[in-house]
């Protein structure tokens, strides 16, 4: 019914490191069964202060199994459970990208004890397993290792468990009254556009995700708004379409809401973005940066999904190309800058920097948000191994996209062919940029 994990890693982030050491406790939702537990060869260096947490060394690890070694284990004791995890999202995330290096989609339910202990065990001053579990008197030892941290988390979940027995039922999700449970369970946790059905088969809300699955369930969950809980129980089927590229999956979903004109999607059919960057010549002659509404000023330099993202990037550009906060409407003074106080911004605020010498800057800073070339395609990751995503910009116009082979990357006669032809709007141009802009992307030029 359950699985229990616990995974100790050489550091954070899933798409770099490695896994060094893995629990797996399963339970039957009354208690533990089976426990597994193994050391695992990261194949690469564990950093000093990462031993310092874990007590995990280079040498502890060299002649442990690798990954791939234990992957029939995890596959075997993992299969048709949900997976529960202290911060699951940590543990999941790296487990599927070990079984991604071999091509293996590794997919399974999640219940997350931090998300159901806050729901559940409130008033706590922290929810992290170490302060929690002290708190409420739940042995842990063996901190910061698998199977110590696995089964604390267990400890946890069988509390977890007496105040709400019914998270044993795996319903952890609004259920609207016309929707079949399997339609849910069955849904991918993969990248596409997914579109809601009511009852007379129409859709009425089309939306895209990396991972459609999690996406439909925060969808089900979110009674925040009269109008969501409205629309999650008109819901009667869900559809959906894997891209595999999450560029594609914004492509598809900015088009299917402008033709399919969704009731529920009501905000978007006019624009997926309302903020823009635009940029003015003030009476000294310096180019300024800033941020506005774009249904008020025209056509942005490139353009955003809300006003605090819009803000984010100009700071981000302001820091990287040495401009002026003033001029970018950032620092509202009489005087200088900031930046210049702390001798970061060179002093065009207050005309200490020429206007040409600022404004090479700004145009550098604004050639980077421009398609840097008029014909080119966008290699994206495609639906399943061994194949790519391609999106074509012709003339600076976006054309379609399309899947191919990998092994036909270089052969544009097919990579043309293979374009199922799009519309190009203000959005589209909007979405390929600020991707590009976003994201570090292969591009076949030409």
């Amino acid at each position: 019914m359950f699985a229990i994990i616990d995974v100790e890693t050489t550091g954070l982030s899933a798409k770099s490191e490695k896994i060094t050491e893995i629990a797996i406790l399963l339970h039957d939702g009354k208690k533990i069964t089976e426990e597994f537990q193994s050391l695992v060869n990261p194949e690469k260096k564990i950093p000093y202060r990462i031993t310092q947490i874990t007590g995990i060394n280079n040498q502890m690890v060299a002649n442990a199994p690798k990954f791939y070694e234990l992957a029939k284990k995890i596959i075997e004791m993992t299969e048709g459970r949900t997976i529960v995890g202290h911060n699951v999202t940590f543990d999941y995330n790296f487990l599927r990208s070990e079984f991604r290096e071999f091509e293996y989609e590794f997919e399974r339910k999640t219940l997350c004890t931090v998300r159901n202990s806050r729901k559940y065990i409130k008033g706590q001053a922290s929810y992290s397993l170490p302060k929690l579990t002290k708190s409420l008197g739940i042995p842990h030892t063996d901190k910061h290792r698998a199977l110590g941290d696995a089964k604390a988390t267990a400890f946890l979940f069988d509390m977890i468990l007496d105040i709400e027995p019914e998270l044993v039922s795996g319903n952890q999700y609004y259920i609207p009254p016309a929707l079949n449970k399997e339609i849910i369970d069955k849904l991918p946790h993969k990248t596409g556009v997914y579109y809601f059905l009511n009852s007379e088969k129409k859709i009425i809300y089309v939306g895209k995700s990396i991972n459609i699955h999690k996406r439909i369930l925060q969808h089900l969950n979110n009674h925040s708004t009269r109008k969501s809980v409205e629309m999650i129980n008109h819901i009667a089927d869900v559809k959906y379409t894997i891209t595999g590229s999450e560029l594609i999956a914004l492509l598809l979903e900015s088009d299917e809401i402008k033709t399919l004109k969704p009731v529920y999607n009501r905000a978007q059919r006019r624009s997926v973005f309302t903020h823009g960057l635009f940029t003015r010549i003030n009476k000294e002659g310096y180019f300024e940066l800033y941020t506005d509404k774009i249904e008020e000023l025209g056509k942005p330099i490139t353009s955003f999904h809300s006003r605090e993202i819009a803000k984010e990037f100009l700071l981000k550009m302001v820091e990287e190309y040495e401009l002026c906060q003033k001029l970018a409407g950032l620092y509202k003074t009489d005087g200088a800058c900031f930046d210049y106080q702390i001798h970061k911004c060179k002093g065009a605020c207050i005309g200490n920097e020429s206007p040409e010498d600022y404004n090479k800057r700004v145009v550098m800073a604004m050639d980077r948000l421009q398609f840097q070339h008029k014909n080119f395609y966008v290699l994206e990751k495609g639906r399943e191994a061994g194949e790519r995503a391609i999106i074509q910009v012709k003339d600076s116009v976006y054309q379609g996209f399309g899947y191919i082979k990998d092994y036909e990357i270089g052969d544009k006669a097919i990579l043309s062919n293979s374009i199922q032809s799009m519309k190009n709007n203000k959005d589209t141009q909007s979405i390929i940029r600020s991707f590009l802009n976003h994201h570090r992307m292969d591009l076949i030029i030409g």
